[in-house]
């Protein structure tokens, strides 16, 4: 039996909330049975849980439920296994498949307030070698999860990229045009996302204004001052699915300048609405959106500025180019293609240990 690990249903969705939410979706779709299992609270109403078979169980919702109050539910069970997909399992629970989205908190410490830092420290590695398989989301994932923990058999990690839903994102050929020129960036306001960088190199840049869309997270250290409003860039916080849309569709591109990413789901986003993406010149991004992007040194707010100056410059030449290879790359990232892969990896485990979704 398949048992998905649904504390995610009692959270906001963000990244790795919606790659938990996606593929349970994908994975009612392909009828494929399993049971969620969360906490006794109040779902989110950004899911649809409908066509999911649903058991609420225990008390809370922390990481205390996910570690403690969990494993109790399996107590006498047999041929099952457990999928976590949100970043750690129970160690605990032996029967699992646990995602490591990425180790962004062992990369630069710093970045995370020092709660976060230990804990993850702490379970990650426990989490890992309780599990009978890892799921992670890019090759480079894979890579660092290899490079910070080396006791771990490379053939365990298993590659689930992120999918897209063409649904919610896709170009709106009727979209009335933007009051005026923006760049676009998307994401949860955290020192590795480097939006500081980005406002500095786009100081001076005329005729187009700056949208950040995104708010900030308890987890993450406050270490950056974001009073840094002004006339051309604007922080909207966190906006609508139907927002978000019309935003990518009226922007010039999408600005996407982290430091470190386990894969970067708003360049799927935006390429599936022909938005052209600026990123930063890292090798997940490379791995995503191949030569469907423009890449700039992200420590360097001059080049950032150069490369967006120089697309504007040139923007219908080189925004018809990369909008035609987004929309051709978006082709091979699909939340059911994940799903399959994930179901394959279920069957070929030993059928003594089966896991919990």
């Amino acid at each position: 039996m398949i048992y998905i690990n649904g504390r995610f249903l009692t959270q906001p969705m963000t990244g790795v909330e919606r790659y938990a939410y996606s593929i349970c979706r994908a994975l009612v779709d392909l009828q494929q049975s399993f049971v969620v299992v969360c906490p006794n609270a109040d779902i989110q109403p950004c899911y649809d849980t409908s066509n999911m078979q649903i058991i609420r169980y225990g008390i809370g919702n922390s990481h205390f439920w996910e570690q403690c109050v969990l494993p109790f539910f399996f107590i006498g069970k047999k041929d099952y296994i457990v999928l976590s997909f949100m970043g750690l399992g129970s160690i605990l629970i032996h029967n699992k498949i646990m995602t490591v989205h990425d180790l962004s908190f062992l990369y630069n410490r710093s970045w995370f307030s020092k709660t976060y830092y230990w804990w993850y420290k702490l379970m990650t590695p426990l989490a890992i070698r309780t599990s009978k398989a890892i799921i992670t989301v890019s090759h480079f994932s894979k890579q660092e999860i290899l490079r910070f923990y080396p006791f771990i058999q490379e053939h365990k990690i298993n590659v689930v990229y992120c999918g897209l839903d063409t649904n919610r994102f896709h170009p709106q050929e009727t979209a009335s045009p933007a009051d005026h020129r923006f760049a676009l960036a998307v994401s949860s306001l955290d020192p590795r996302k480097n939006f500081m960088m980005l406002i500095r190199a786009f100081k001076g840049i005329k005729d187009c204004q700056l949208y950040i869309v995104g708010n900030h997270h308890r987890v993450f250290s406050q270490q950056e001052e974001w009073n840094t409003e002004s006339e051309n860039n604007h922080f909207l916080g966190r906006v609508g699915d139907e927002e978000l849309l019309r935003l990518y569709n009226q922007a010039e591109c999408l600005l996407f300048p982290s430091i470190y990413e386990g894969f970067g789901l708003p360049l799927l986003e935006a390429m599936a609405c022909g938005c052209p993406v600026l990123a930063s010149d890292i090798p997940v991004f490379k791995e995503v959106c191949g030569d469907a992007a423009r890449y700039f040194n992200p420590y360097d707010s001059q080049n950032i500025k150069d490369t967006i100056i120089n697309y504007i410059n040139d923007k219908e030449h080189q925004k018809e180019i990369l909008r035609e290879k987004g929309l051709q790359i978006i082709k091979q990232f699909s939340w059911t293609d994940s799903a399959k892969r994930i179901i394959q990896l279920v069957h070929s485990m030993d059928t003594q240990h089966r896991v919990v979704l």
